[in-house]
């Protein structure tokens, strides 16, 4: 299957690949395919591809890897809604903001994209726990290296590769 994007051109991928999004993205409700790609093998985040409009993506990032004590709880109802049937499972994305400065590029902690890797269904589910911020701020993530910085790490205009979740 080929598909049209504004920020890649076409794109050849696996239909096998695409996750089907039970409730939508925040906003995007109306969008339910999507595909994750690998940005640069060098940096931790990755594009959330919308199949349905080839002009939407949202970059994204495994929140454990800016936030290594991360651990939403997920509800019994969205744990049934996504067939999840063990933690291994689960793979978990944060939408990230990129601002023009680099020091107020964030990640959505508290909205997570629940993902069951296995089944390639996914989520975007809204937590109760106020320790997890709409904005964390990346640039004072322990887990980045602060030496590259965010902005250098995070290259636009790359070749994108399909993600193995």
């Amino acid at each position: 299957m080929k598909i049209l994007t504004t920020r890649f051109g076409e794109i050849e991928l696996d239909e096998a690949r695409i996750m089907e999004m039970r409730g939508g993205v925040l906003g995007f409700e109306h969008l339910r395919r999507y595909l994750l790609l690998v940005h640069h093998e060098k940096t931790p985040f990755m594009w959330f591809q919308s199949i349905d409009d080839g002009a939407i993506a949202f970059v994204v990032i495994n929140p454990q890897v800016v936030k290594l004590d991360y651990e939403p709880v997920i509800g019994d109802d969205d744990v049934e809604l996504l067939e999840i049937a063990s933690l291994e499972d689960i793979t978990l994305m944060a939408i990230v903001t990129i601002r023009s400065n680099p020091v107020t590029v964030s990640a959505n902690l508290r909205a997570p994209i629940v993902i069951n890797s296995r089944k390639r269904l996914a989520k975007q589910i809204v937590l109760e726990n106020p320790e997890y911020p709409i904005q964390y701020y990346l640039k004072t993530a322990d887990s980045l290296d602060k030496e590259e910085g965010i902005e250098k790490n995070f290259d636009r205009g790359k070749e994108c590769n399909v993600a193995a979740v």
